[in-house]
């Protein structure tokens, strides 16, 4: 049986990243990256899933995703 496996991102300074924030989602930038530990500087909510994948793939310049599909 195929397994997806889920895609994580390598934490980059620089680069932006979303998730859970309140009963909303999240986008964060990398301030910095060590073995130990990262921080992240808070950027903007957005009100779904699908708008956080849409503004980190701008914010980071990919472009526009192919798909979006939300694993559980």
């Amino acid at each position: 049986m195929y397994q997806e496996k889920e895609i994580t991102m390598k934490a980059e300074v620089g680069k932006y990243k979303f998730g859970r924030h309140r009963n909303l989602w999240g986008i964060w930038q990398w301030d910095s990256v060590t073995e130990t530990g990262s921080t992240a500087r808070f950027v903007k909510d957005v009100r779904s899933y699908e708008e956080a994948v849409i503004e980190v793939y701008r914010l980071n310049g990919w472009g526009e995703p192919k798909q979006i599909r939300r694993s559980f």
